[in-house]
Formats: structure tokens, C-alpha cells, sequence
């Protein structure tokens, strides 16, 4: 059962997600279609790059968050309502991971992690999936 503690949390989340810099981050990862690998390459390989420092900033981000619940600081149903956002960006993760072998190397194992325990999750991912055919 959540707690308003789990509330309070999954509020200052949502805060976070609202700063500035991590909706820039948000609408470069999620709307980002890379056509090549060269594409993929000068964004990873430029640590200077607005770009790269988004693609850090927005996998880390959820990655912390899934931490969270993972280890039982956020109640898991509750978390599992909110949280589509991080498994869009794992499943981008995923699939520019298959359509970028050995280029795209980053993998998001916290947020897999809590959708592999979790129905709820996994029914989200198998419908974000379909986007990425």
C-alpha cells in the first residue's frame, strides 16, 4: 500500500522532470531519430555537445528513479503508474542498441529490472515497443 511518503516522492520526481535543462534533455532524447551510425557517433563521442549531455541527463534521471522503487523507496503499483515516461526511454534504449549494434551501447538495466517485476510495466512497454518497428 503507498504512503504519503511514496506520494511526496513520485511528486519530487515529477518537480525534477519540470526543471528546464530536463525537459530540453526530454524533448531532444524522446524526439531524436538517428538515421546513422555517424549521426549516433558525433553525438556519443562529443562530451561537449548539448546533445550528448541530454541523452546522459534523461537516462540517468530514470535510471535513479527506478533505483528508487527497485530497492523499495517508492511503493512499486503506485510508481508503475507514473513512470511511462522511463520506459519510453528504455525501450528507445532497446532499439537503438538493435539498430545500432556496437555503436549505441547504453542500457538502461534499472528501469528492465522493475519491468520484468511488474505486469503493469510490461503491458506498457509491449504497446511502446510497436513505435519502434
Amino acid at each position: 500500500m503507498a504512503t504519503h511518503a511514496d506520494a511526496d516522492l513520485i511528486l519530487k520526481l515529477y518537480d525534477l522532470r519540470r526543471e528546464e535543462i530536463c525537459r530540453e534533455a526530454r524533448k531532444f532524447f524522446i524526439n531524436w531519430s538517428p538515421v546513422t551510425g555517424d549521426e549516433v557517433k558525433a553525438i556519443l563521442n562529443d562530451g561537449v555537445k548539448n546533445e550528448n549531455a541530454y541523452i546522459r541527463q534523461i537516462t540517468t534521471y530514470w535510471e535513479m528513479a527506478f533505483s528508487l522503487v527497485n530497492t523499495g523507496a517508492i511503493d512499486a503499483t503506485l510508481f508503475s503508474k507514473n513512470c511511462g515516461e522511463g520506459i519510453l526511454c528504455m525501450v528507445k534504449c532497446q532499439y537503438l542498441a538493435k539498430k545500432f549494434p556496437g555503436i549505441w551501447t547504453r542500457t538502461m538495466p534499472e528501469v528492465e529490472a522493475f519491468v520484468a517485476s511488474n505486469e503493469s510495466a510490461r503491458a506498457r512497454m509491449e504497446l511502446m515497443q510497436k513505435r519502434f518497428v
